[in-house]
């Protein structure tokens, strides 16, 4: 999800630039906590320093700020707006990072939030997925159960009697029996049905 909201120049645009700067340097523990977010970052790009593809295209000189939201996150969009709305440490955030930005309402009323996150998300056309159905903790799971394996593995089997392996092996199973399962995939990615469409290479 892409959200692309405009923030007015002069003190908002000092106040969207000092909450950027707060917030990268704070320890965002929540962020982490909540295992549905894979990725996240707020960028603002002055109005008056646009890009330009080409030497010869006119600088631009907008009234507006862009504060540029970008995420991705596993789940559907309804829950994962939801969440931003009912966890309190979030809502509180939020109010923060947008309340400069033109036009915000605020987490609250969910039904405001929701038409404002709409009115100005930028339509997703493609979307790159390594690991489909793997949730963070899915992630998470199977790096640690690939470094426990390695580690298993360096065990001197040669020199072990068939009791004392069949103990250790018996013992690893027991260890990294929670980290095995499946990862929930889904062959319709309803995560993305609200917007984006899947697209066949070639088309």
């Amino acid at each position: 999800m892409t959200v692309i909201t405009p923030v007015p120049r002069g003190w908002k645009r000092l106040g969207a630039k000092l909450v950027l700067f707060i917030f990268k340097h704070l320890p965002l523990t929540i962020v982490t906590q909540l295992a549905f977010i894979h990725f996240a970052r707020w960028i603002l790009v002055p109005g008056d320093g646009l890009p330009r593809l080409d030497p010869e295209q006119p600088k631009e000189d907008w009234p507006y700020d862009l504060y540029i939201f970008t995420t991705n996150f596993n789940g559907s969009w309804d829950q994962y707006i939801d969440a931003f709305g009912r966890i309190k440490s979030v809502s509180k955030g939020l109010n923060m990072l947008w309340y400069t930005s033109a036009g915000f309402p605020g987490p609250w009323p969910m039904r405001l939030f929701k038409r404002y996150i709409r009115y100005f998300e930028w339509p997703l056309d493609l979307y790159y997925n390594a690991y489909p159905g793997a949730t963070v903790r899915d992630i998470e799971t199977a790096v640690q159960l690939d470094g426990k394996l390695e580690a298993f593995l360096k065990n001197p089997v040669d020199e072990m009697s068939d009791e004392e392996f069949g103990r250790q092996y018996r013992a690893f199973l027991n260890e990294v029996g929670p980290f095995l399962g499946s990862t929930g995939y889904d062959a319709a990615p309803v995560n993305l049905e609200h917007r984006a469409r899947p697209l066949e290479l070639g088309q």
